[in-house]
């Protein structure tokens, strides 16, 4: 299960695109764009929860979801794993600080 990473859930989703949205959740979400959002703000205030709890079990689990709706969003946006990664790796060695200076200006 080690090498089960975020290219391969990705992969995985992109295959569930063309499922019946009867048979498929991921189906029903990249038909809804709505509730595609909805879901992404729900996990992430769970995670965000789970932490301020200090549970770590629990940030685990809504991590899971949230990597997972992330990835949902991925594929309905035409976005590939690869798309951010090089992003971040455009940003290695940018101060943060840096970084959000120049988007704001």
């Amino acid at each position: 299960m080690a090498d089960y990473n975020l290219e391969k859930l990705f992969d995985d989703l992109l295959k569930k695109k063309k499922f019946d949205k009867e048979n498929s959740y991921t189906s029903i979400l990249l038909k809804n764009k709505n509730l595609l959002a909805k879901k992404i703000g729900e996990e992430s205030i769970e995670v965000v929860l789970e932490y301020l709890d200090n549970n770590k079990n629990k940030i685990i689990k809504e991590s899971a979801d949230l990597l997972y709706h992330l990835c949902v969003i991925w594929v309905s946006a035409d976005i590939k794993p690869g798309d951010v990664w090089n992003e971040l790796h455009r940003r290695k060695g940018v101060s943060g600080l840096e970084e959000k200076k120049r988007r704001l200006s």
